[in-house]
């Protein structure tokens, strides 16, 4: 790691360390809006009957991009500083976002509920060695050739909540149908090759490999909705307060099978070119397509060729720290499937009345590091909460801002 990387990491975490103790936690890790991560949060609220409760969020990163680069007004373009800046793992692109509402009762020991939720994760990642093509040029009668990677996880589910106290224990459940919105099998990928002759003639082409499903298509829903479980506790301290718990999540009860489906392999192109600079001095299209294979078109899927899929199983827990002024709450969870990752933070929260207005976090999300802070007015009857985070697949990424997040909560009831 070169000294520049190392200063801007820890100045991520010597922000965090300064400003910690005067926040509040950014992203509401262990609140009901979070009960994708653990559905016993659901009885964390502090309206003790009922609550209606809905939240958005979204975030996006680059690898080399910040935001002051693409919305600058004069785009300065440094080929060699584009390169230098990709790291060995290529150029990734992430972008998540999920909405999503609830309903809960509780009436003594016992709470119930409904929910609703949509989720999506999407990643490109292109290699260095196409970003080395694009900005260092190529060598005469050389083949370059590679892959780029496609993750597409999008789903909606729709469920029930219980959930029981027993003595210092929240224990909570949550039965749900779900359905793939845009799923891309393990191993989706883009390929090219390319390569530029001597006599001045450039030749490449241009190929994807796996398949997309989905369960809505052009004669609406189509195929069978997916049913898991979800199984959680939280240990309350002696002030009612959330101490520590753990979750199973997106337990597979059955499948979910999509009944539209379509090919990438259908996006493929073949080109050629005779002399580049001539045809675009002469304001021609210097690329000649040679061959082409149609559109991406979703089609009726048989019921036998229908796949099987589940959400993502996932395990995860949290342990809260009661220090003067602030909870310091490090969270964690494990997600297992064909796009197995750790999403991992820590936030601090307030538990005096005024610093619970404020709020601040560090973690890893979904592929992408997020640093920020927001803003919430606490109140009994409805609470507000918005929050800005600087976001990146790399630490580093964070300062010089190569993406954003932003979640907007919202809570009434009492």
């Amino acid at each position: 790691m070169n000294r520049n990387k190392r200063t801007k990491i820890l100045s991520v975490l010597a922000a965090l360390l300064l400003t910690g103790p005067a926040l509040l936690q950014a992203y509401n890790g262990i609140s009901p809006w979070n009960h994708r991560s653990n559905p016993a949060y659901l009885g964390h609220s502090s309206r003790s009957y009922l609550e209606v409760g809905a939240g958005a969020d979204v975030s996006f990163g680059n690898s080399v991009f910040s935001l002051g680069d693409i919305f600058s007004e004069t785009i300065l373009v440094d080929l060699d500083d584009i390169y230098d800046r990709t790291p060995d793992d290529g150029l990734r692109m992430v972008g998540n976002a999920s909405l999503g509402a609830h309903i809960t009762i509780h009436l003594g020991r016992l709470g119930l509920g409904v929910y609703a939720d949509t989720s999506n994760l999407s990643r490109l990642t292109v290699p260095r060695s196409f970003i080395r093509l694009l900005t260092q040029g190529n060598e005469l009668d050389r083949n370059y050739s590679g892959s780029a990677e496609l993750v597409q996880e999008s789903f909606f589910e729709q469920g029930f909540y219980g959930s029981y106290r027993w003595r210092q224990y929240v224990i909570g459940a949550k039965v749900g149908a779900f359905a793939p919105v845009m799923y891309a099998d393990s191993g989706s990928r883009a390929r090219y090759s390319f390569i530029a002759k001597e006599d001045g003639t450039v030749e490449g082409e241009m190929s994807a490999s796996g398949d997309i499903y989905t369960f809505f298509g052009e004669d609406g829903p189509q195929g069978t909705m997916g049913t898991n479980m979800s199984l959680g506790f939280s240990r309350l301290d002696d002030e009612g307060n959330p101490w520590f718990g753990a979750a199973l999540v997106h337990i597979p009860l059955s499948p979910a099978r999509p009944g539209y489906g379509a090919s990438l392999s259908d996006l493929s192109f073949s080109f050629e070119s005779g002399g580049i600079l001539a045809a675009i001095e002469d304001g021609k299209d210097p690329f000649k397509t040679v061959e082409e294979e149609g559109d991406l078109d979703f089609d009726r899927l048989d019921s036998g060729d229908q796949p099987d899929i589940h959400m993502p199983f996932r395990v995860s827990g949290y342990y809260r720290l009661s220090l003067p002024f602030v909870d310091l709450t490090p969270v964690a969870e494990v997600v297992f499937g064909d796009n197995s990752r750790l999403n991992a933070g820590a936030t601090v929260e307030g538990n005096v009345f005024l610093l619970k207005m404020l709020s601040a976090s560090l973690g890893y999300r979904d592929y992408l590091w997020e640093a920020g802070a927001g803003l919430r007015i606490p109140l009994r009857a409805a609470e507000l909460a918005l929050h800005l985070r600087s976001a990146a697949p790399e630490l580093e990424g964070v300062v010089d801002t190569r993406g954003m997040a932003m979640s907007i909560l919202f809570a009434m009831g009492w």
